[in-house]
């Protein structure tokens, strides 16, 4: 995405004389190209573990013949080869040799996790998918003419399966089909908030997006986003703000919060500003969708493997939804809930589509919006269940704690919420998670029960913010007050530069922007208001049941290909 964005700011309507709609399609099919090309020359494997194993599990997996199977001892391994099973079923037999050097991927997959990458050829079987890992204590003699190993010496098992979510961004089945799409229509044409880049050293990261959702005046709020990338060079902190998209940005603050804390502590910045501190993170023992699917394997972990809310209940819910159990340590009253996640690009998608149904109306809405209260703009996002919401189970049922803003689809973010628990009796802790269906994509899931530390807390205003015309704005964006920095057209940015603080030798430091304000989208569509459907929008959840069938339309499709030009064209 990095690369599309960078590539995009080389085609503003300035420098090429053409509207960047026009530009559209073209950069969606290099995109859709660069993607089936990506798709067919390369694939990728997962690592399903088997811990611990039972004599079922180490049963069905070795009658496999066409897996190559891979015994570790230790840092050896051999291939396991003319497997048998005793006539009691406890001991498997089989022959050691060497093994083969197309079968070593595992060396690779022991260094990252997620979906692991591998030259794939289909008239070849030494290939990773083809693989199981048996991993046993017992000291193995590779001289002998066969080994046996007792079941109960298994410690785990691997089994290497294609990994076809880590093509299209970890996800599975049709919704990949869909999201892949969607994600290269979202490429080239949506609205979202101000990018964010971060200097690090001689080059810029996409850090991620700020105060997503603020499209009207009334919804301007602040936002907190963690810069673990921003990196000082000559003693300078340095970022960039953007706008690469079809939106006019207004940035009120743009300061930095940088937070000294222990080497052995890592810290969050909650919604509020409020520094959260955590110690020990504690993955839940049990985590479950609406169909009761085990989602461990997605949440216990930041490895781009996510939960998307996207199971399709067949019982009219509109809603997704996962519940997570915790055990509660002794006389823990309060716990801190963090989460690493970020919405999807279908929520981008099916909002762009909510829109359009306003037609030729749309700039008469958006400025009778803008007069509305925020108050009630808040509670219609709210009763479409666009934020995810935080639910705690008390003994009068499920309470709701708190929820979490949007904060775009290009970055997952780290998130914290304090969750008071005087109302929990007994040592299980159950929450839930709950949006619209596809709104968000889950990655990890933990809770932290220690107390808040002393930490130090700097906010530090720009020394210097030079737009793209070289004019210091800087005095623009150093407080909340009435002067906005503005950024109404695609390519306009704006380099800042903060004094870099340095940490003492006892502490290391965390860095936030804590930026304020709104955007607004720029539309102008042709065809004729849905009268009747819009009406329906001022009901509770109306958006929510619009996306889901706007979802079985986009699956229904015949042709994806031709939906990316399709809808290309309609934009």
């Amino acid at each position: 995405m990095e690369k599309i964005n960078k590539l995009l700011q080389h085609f503003s309507p300035e420098k090429m004389k053409v509207s960047f709609k026009s530009l559209v399609p073209g950069i969606s099919i290099m995109i859709l190209v660069a993607f089936l090309n990506l798709l067919f020359n390369c694939s990728y494997y997962k690592v399903r573990t088997i811990d611990p194993p039972t004599n079922a599990s180490v049963t069905e997996q070795v009658k496999n013949r066409e897996k190559y199977i891979i015994i570790h001892s230790g840092e050896k391994a051999w291939h396991y080869k003319d497997i048998t099973l005793s006539d009691s079923g406890k001991e498997i037999t089989g022959v050691l040799e060497p093994i083969r050097s197309n079968h070593l991927y595992y060396l690779n997959a022991k260094k990252k996790s997620g979906g692991h990458l591998y030259k794939s050829n289909p008239a070849k079987t030494d290939l990773p998918i083809h693989e199981i890992h048996i991993f046993t204590f017992r000291n193995l003699d590779e001289s002998a003419a066969e080994v046996t190993v007792p079941i109960t010496d298994i410690i785990k098992l691997q089994v290497y399966d294609p990994d076809i979510g880590a093509q299209v961004g970890a996800i599975v089945g049709t919704v990949a089909g869909v999201l892949v799409v969607v994600a290269i229509i979202v490429a080239a044409t949506k609205s979202s908030c101000p990018f964010v880049y971060t200097s690090a050293g001689d080059a810029y990261k996409f850090a991620g997006e700020m105060f997503g959702g603020a499209i009207y005046p009334a919804l301007e709020r602040d936002d907190y986003m963690p810069l673990p990338n921003l990196i000082p060079r000559e003693e300078y902190f340095s970022l960039k703000i953007s706008n690469e998209l079809l939106e006019r940005q207004y940035t009120n603050l743009a300061n930095l919060v940088v937070v000294q804390h222990p080497k052995n502590s890592k810290v969050i910045l909650d919604k509020y500003g409020e520094t959260q501190t955590i110690k020990v993170p504690v993955s839940p023992f049990r985590a479950e969708s609406d169909t009761h699917s085990d989602l461990m394997d997605k949440i216990c972990l930041k490895d781009s493997t996510s939960y998307l809310f996207d199971e399709d209940v067949e019982d009219g819910k509109d809603l997704s939804s996962l519940v997570m159990s915790f055990r509660r340590p002794a006389n823990a009253r309060s716990g801190k809930l963090i989460l690493n996640a970020k919405n999807s690009c279908w929520l981008d998608y099916a909002y762009g589509k909510f829109n359009e149904e306003f037609g030729i109306y749309y700039n008469r809405f958006a400025e009778k919006q803008k007069k509305e209260p925020a108050a009630r703009l808040t509670q219609w996002g709210l009763e479409q269940q666009i934020p995810l919401s935080v639910y705690l189970e008390t003994e009068a049922g499920w309470k709701l704690v708190d929820y979490l803003n949007t904060i775009g689809p290009l970055a997952s973010r780290d998130m914290i919420l304090s969750i008071d628990l005087s109302q929990v009796k007994g040592d299980e802790i159950n929450i839930r998670l709950e949006c619209g269906f596809m709104f968000w994509e889950l990655d990890y899931a933990a809770m932290d029960f220690t107390e808040n530390i002393q930490v130090q807390v700097s906010h530090i205003k720009p020394l210097l913010a030079l737009d793209e015309l070289n004019h210091d704005v800087a005095s623009l964006i150093a407080e909340t007050d009435d002067s906005y920095l503005i950024q109404p057209e695609i390519g306009n940015v704006v380099t800042i530069r903060y004094a870099a603080a340095k940490p003492d030798d006892c502490n290391t430091q965390t860095v936030f922007l804590h930026s304020r304000g709104y955007y607004e989208y720029i539309r102008d569509y042709q065809n004729i208001p849905n009268v009747m459907k819009l009406k329906s929008f001022r009901e509770e959840g109306s958006f929510t049941h619009f996306s889901k069938e706007k979802y079985h339309e986009f699956i229904s499709s015949q042709d994806l290909f031709a939906a990316v030009l399709t809808q290309h064209h309609e934009n």
